[in-house]
């Protein structure tokens, strides 16, 4: 319990210290590349600022791969919650869920990120992964169906964890 406050409390003050400007404080304002919102606007000096809901969405990424998927989880719904159209936080979103067998939720957060995003291959990977965790191999491969034309590695990883019926097998989490 007292990690999850510490954590929290760190994510308000990063989170802040973003809405004032990172580059005005002479920190660099780099973070995870290939977002659609959530990226933060250049200012009229033409440093970019990094946005409060990229903040979240770093530390969701930090979170995810210590495997503290609650945490993370939580940082990526004030991410969401601050930038809902933010598909790549919506996705990471469901990941977690998955992770935790949430279903429902992990099923609601991909909807989300697809319908920003209908053609975004991540999501229809793990959506995939999910409707194998669920048992329900049908849908696992039509969402393979989708993949195989948007990224055909990424469509041959999920065949691979449908053939096992291992919805974790090659996933990078």
């Amino acid at each position: 319990m007292r990690q999850l406050r510490y954590a929290l409390a760190s994510g308000i003050v990063v989170a802040s210290l973003a809405t004032l400007g990172l580059a005005a404080l002479g920190h660099d304002s780099g973070g995870m590349g290939g977002g659609t919102g959530g990226g933060g606007g250049g200012g009229s000096d033409g440093q970019s600022q990094i946005s409060p809901a990229r903040v979240y969405f770093n530390q969701g990424a930090e979170f995810s791969k210590k495997k503290s998927w609650y945490l993370a989880i939580q940082a990526y719904e004030q991410a969401v919650r601050l930038d809902p159209k933010f598909a790549e936080a919506w996705n990471n979103l469901g990941s977690c869920y998955r992770k935790i067998k949430d279903y429902g939720k992990s099923f609601d957060a991909y909807k989300h990120a697809l319908d920003l995003k209908p053609e975004y291959p991540n999501a229809h990977e793990y959506l995939g992964r999910t409707y194998l965790a669920t048992g329900n191999k049908d849908a696992a491969m039509r969402e393979y169906e989708v993949l195989k034309r948007l990224d055909a590695k990424m469509a041959d990883e999920l065949l691979k964890a449908i053939q096992a019926n291992d919805a974790d097998l090659g996933d990078s989490d």
